[in-house]
């Protein structure tokens, strides 16, 4: 059973869409786009450093993460000297020679399958500020449908770059319409602005703002058209963009199209094996898997 059963599948989805658009009061025109370097190198980079060695956080027992201010007199351990601290070296999106400190901690990676950047998750997650203002939340009774990868590419970038780095978990149906989950990821991140809203403001984010983020990774969703052919294969040219590929030039990306080629026998039928598994059948020998070619069924 696929966890879009969950009656409150679509209503999350609209939150999250509605949650990602720009705020109406002010425009980007309105916002002078700063040089990103200049931004990243003599600003943010030095801010998010001191908020890291400032800082530290607490776990509950279902890593819900409160964030506070170290004091001087006491011995919490900081962000920035915290042993399972990771950092991933992220380019910028349009700055060929700017590079990023993307950093993250897991609290746990998680047990069931892996997670690609192209694939949707369920997740709760909330958000900060670096003044510890939180601008947004997801608890766990009401998670989300996360797009790692957007067309409008109007998501935060550094979740496609962190979350592959955890798995899902599983879930329990328990029957009143609520669900149980465990054995999910959980961890956190903090991303300069670049990798996040850079000049747009976002609801309560100012425009410029690294931004801190607690995640669960509570289910992923591989294959989100339900033709039997995972998301990271739908991806025909392997540039990590699933939205340059339609192979039957119907206006529907592969990703969403449960019949790629176009030629009227749904990709999930495309399987002559009968293993499940359409990308490694080639009825014609011709190099093109049968669901991609128009010309086999």
């Amino acid at each position: 059973m696929r966890i879009k059963i969950l009656a409150i599948i679509s209503l999350s989805m609209f939150l999250m869409s509605s949650s990602c658009k720009k705020d109406d009061d002010k425009k980007d025109s309105d916002i002078k786009i700063k040089d990103r370097t200049k931004q990243y190198n003599e600003v943010e980079k030095d801010s998010i450093e001191t908020y890291m060695k400032t800082h530290y956080y607490t776990l509950d027992a279902q890593y819900n993460v409160t964030i506070d201010t170290i004091d001087p007199a006491g011995s919490h351990i900081s962000i920035w000297d915290n042993p399972d601290l990771q950092t991933l070296q992220v380019n910028d999106p349009k700055v060929e020679d700017l590079v990023y400190d993307l950093y993250y901690i897991p609290f746990r990676i998680g047990e069931n399958r892996n997670i690609h950047k192209i694939d949707r998750v369920f997740v709760a997650y909330k958000g900060w500020l670096l003044n510890n203002e939180t601008f947004d939340e997801r608890i766990d009774n009401l998670p989300v449908w996360l797009n790692l990868k957007s067309k409008i590419n109007s998501s935060v970038i550094a979740w496609q770059e962190v979350v592959p780095n955890f798995k899902d978990g599983y879930y329990t149906d328990n029957g009143d319409g609520t669900f149980t989950f465990s054995g999910y990821g959980a961890g956190m991140f903090i991303t300069p602005s670049g990798l996040a809203y850079y000049h747009v403001p976002k609801n309560k984010i100012p425009a410029y703002s690294p931004l801190v983020f607690s995640f669960k990774t509570f289910v992923v969703d591989d294959d989100i058209d339900d033709d039997t052919v995972k998301n990271i294969d739908e991806d025909v040219n392997d540039n990590d963009n699933p939205f340059d590929d339609d192979t039957d030039n119907d206006g529907i990306y592969n990703i969403y199209d449960n019949d790629d080629d176009g030629d009227g026998v749904l990709t999930k039928d495309e399987d002559s094996n009968g293993d499940g598994d359409p990308t490694n059948d080639d009825s014609d020998g011709d190099g093109t898997p049968d669901y991609l070619d128009a010309d086999t069924h």
